[in-house]
């Protein structure tokens, strides 16, 4: 089983029978405890305004593999290696299944998420998914 960290996405690996086995969650922080260590998790897509945050057993999650696909078309930031921001359409995405990470950037939250876009002047830029507040 690997590690789980935060800002990885994750499920239940044997969730209760009225549970849906296939909610995600975002991995907020991982308390280490010699007993039982625990993380704080909150759903994802729930179309709440404010998604209750839950204190879990460590052991009970499975780290998932998120689609990235559904990105391609769409309108994005980038983080280029240059530490520089480029948005764009995505036209290409490096993996097609990715185990996500996410950081607290300056700028928002970084991703582990290489794309390919170009911008308005049709030059393309490589980088990382950058998920910002604007």
């Amino acid at each position: 089983m690997k590690a789980v960290k935060e800002g990885q996405i994750v499920k239940f690996h044997t969730p209760l029978a009225h549970e849906n086995p296939n909610q995600l969650y975002v991995v907020l922080e991982v308390i280490e405890d010699q007993e039982s260590s625990r993380a704080e998790i909150q759903a994802l897509n729930t179309g709440l305004p404010f998604p209750p945050i839950n204190k879990v057993k460590l052991s009970d999650l499975e780290v998932v593999e998120v689609g990235t696909g559904d990105l391609m078309g769409h309108k994005v930031t980038i983080n280029k290696s240059d530490d520089s921001q480029v948005e764009g359409r995505v036209i290409k995405v490096s993996e097609q299944k990715i185990e996500l990470n996410l950081s607290t950037g300056a700028k928002g939250v970084e991703t582990n998420v290489w794309l390919t876009v170009v911008d308005n002047k049709g030059v393309e830029h490589l980088g990382t998914l950058l998920i910002n507040q604007d």
